[in-house]
């Protein structure tokens, strides 16, 4: 069951547009106008164009701006702190309005740009390597505190009527949130809002079949990818408790029921532990698991977060790593993590406050 995702707004502050659907916009706008094509506007200009302030949506007329104004507000969450770093990501630190915080990461792989999303406070899964695991869980995101992680991105980057790429690879485990997660998926992808092809959204999840199985049975829905890290079960259930529930062959046969489009493959991501997963064995069960599979490995070298045990792997061995997948006829690359100097990388994220 998912746990609810709830900020406990305040009461005495005007309900928070940003976030709504198309459907609960007009609900929400219906009382100040009978013409349903201003709610319409209002979300474009709330996704689209990023406009906060209900009384610069030009286009609408004056009286309903001021309604608007008065009875409304377009709320993102606030930026805490951005950490640049020396290959020109960025981590914003973001706080909600109860006084959690969050962070997301801005992502420049030479002129291709991802932004980094989480989306939940904390996660329960606990992985051994995730800096993020030791925060526990302290609560679901809600679709515009999801929505207004790439709203605060894209206004700071100009990345408004751009292609970007999105990733629900930040804090959180996607598919215990997935209600939310879709609900912004889908505004995500609306032309009207921001105007993304589903292509260019990816969940990464550690393996929740469950999950896995009801994603499959969205239209449209974001490509999957699976948070590997080990090759076995007895060294995953050690690093990855979740794979004490739902095992390997369980995890391995829901991607093989995934329903795959046109050129589309899961995502193995393999996070590389120098000394523990990157034997010549490991690369071989691999490639048996993911055998008539349509599926990529990207081998990414573990980065460092402070972690007792774990260290990241040399270049040469992550290489020799990778030639051992390809040499068996797996599809692999290796993903050298961007911002790993200001602690925006894989599985460094985490906030010193939960929700106070």
């Amino acid at each position: 069951m998912q746990r609810p995702a709830t900020t406990h707004p305040d009461p005495a502050r005007p309900p928070n547009l940003f976030g709504m659907d198309r459907e609960e916009l007009a609900s929400s706008l219906a009382p100040l106008t009978g013409r349903p094509f201003h709610a319409s506007q209002v979300f474009h200009w709330m996704y689209a164009r990023l406009q906060s302030e209900p009384r610069g949506m030009t286009d609408l007329p004056a009286a309903l701006r001021r309604e608007l104004s008065e009875r409304f507000r377009v709320t993102w969450p606030e930026v805490r702190e951005v950490r640049r770093s020396a290959d020109g990501s960025k981590k914003y630190v973001l706080v909600l309005e109860d006084g959690g915080e969050i962070e997301a990461v801005y992502i420049l792989y030479g002129d291709r740009v991802t932004l980094c999303l989480s989306s939940q406070i904390g996660c329960p899964l606990a992985c051994a390597f995730c800096l993020t695991g030791t925060m526990g869980q302290v609560r679901n995101l809600t679709p515009g505190e999801i929505l207004g992680q790439i709203a605060v991105i894209a206004r700071d980057n100009s990345l408004a009527g751009t292609s970007y790429r999105v990733v629900f690879m930040g804090m959180g485990e996607p598919l215990l949130n997935l209600d939310a997660v879709m609900g912004a998926f889908r505004v995500m992808v609306d032309r009207k809002g921001f105007g993304l092809s589903p292509r260019r959204v990816t969940l990464s999840t550690a393996g929740l079949v469950p999950g896995i199985e009801r994603l499959g049975r969205e239209s449209p829905r974001p490509r999957l990818a699976i948070s590997l890290g080990a090759s076995g079960d007895k060294q995953r259930d050690e690093l990855m408790p979740i794979n004490r529930k739902h095992d390997l062959k369980a995890l391995i046969d829901a991607c093989r029921r995934f329903p795959l489009g046109p050129r589309e493959k899961v995502t193995f991501e393999y996070c590389l532990l120098d000394g523990i997963n990157d034997s010549d064995g490991d690369a071989a069960r691999i490639a048996r698991h993911t055998r008539g599979l349509r599926a990529k490995v990207n081998v990414i070298p573990y980065n460092e977060a402070g972690l007792a045990g774990f260290r990241t792997p040399s270049v040469e061995r992550a290489e020799r790593f990778r030639h051992a997948l390809l040499a068996r006829g797996v599809a692999a690359t290796i993903r050298w993590s961007k911002g790993r100097d200001v602690g925006a990388a894989c599985g460094q994220l985490v906030t010193s406050a939960g929700a106070r």
